[in-house]
């Protein structure tokens, strides 16, 4: 049973280290504090309040169940994206993945990549449970994918 678990374990490594590096990232942010010029974004109710960051905007709609945050979210998607999706496409398949009972949302921390790119972590509450958010963003600033 033991060899079973540790199969099932590394079958699923890749979700288990982004699950750790989202424990990481959260730890690191609560035991050094927000640092000041980047407040985390927080809410309360199921509304998050998108900025003019893309990765906010992207959040936004996933906590949100309302098409009009989801159209705002594509025309943060990358140009490549648009080509590939259709914005009908795109809010029907958000509205789908909406977690229920959203009741807050965090921006748990940024990592900026050596070629202009940036990933965006977040944690979204909804009864009683945390998930876990990772925006990819280009050297745009425009969303290329969120898991």
């Amino acid at each position: 049973m033991v060899a079973r678990a540790g199969a099932g374990l590394w079958r699923q490594k890749g979700g288990i280290l982004v699950g750790l590096a989202l424990v990481a990232a959260a730890t690191g942010y609560m035991a050094l504090g927000a640092t000041e010029g980047t407040p985390a974004m927080a809410s309360t109710g199921a509304t998050a309040a998108a900025s003019n960051d893309c990765a906010d905007t992207a959040i936004a709609a996933i906590a949100n169940k309302s098409s009009g945050s989801a159209q705002q979210a594509y025309e943060c998607m990358d140009p490549s994206f648009q080509q590939r999706v259709p914005e009908d496409t795109f809010v029907q398949q958000i509205e789908a993945q909406t977690p229920p009972d959203v009741s807050s949302v965090a921006r748990v921390g940024d990592y900026h990549t050596e070629t202009g790119g940036s990933m965006v972590y977040y944690a979204v509450n909804t009864s009683g449970q945390s998930v876990g958010y990772i925006v990819y963003l280009g050297q745009d600033g425009k969303v290329l994918k969120i898991e």
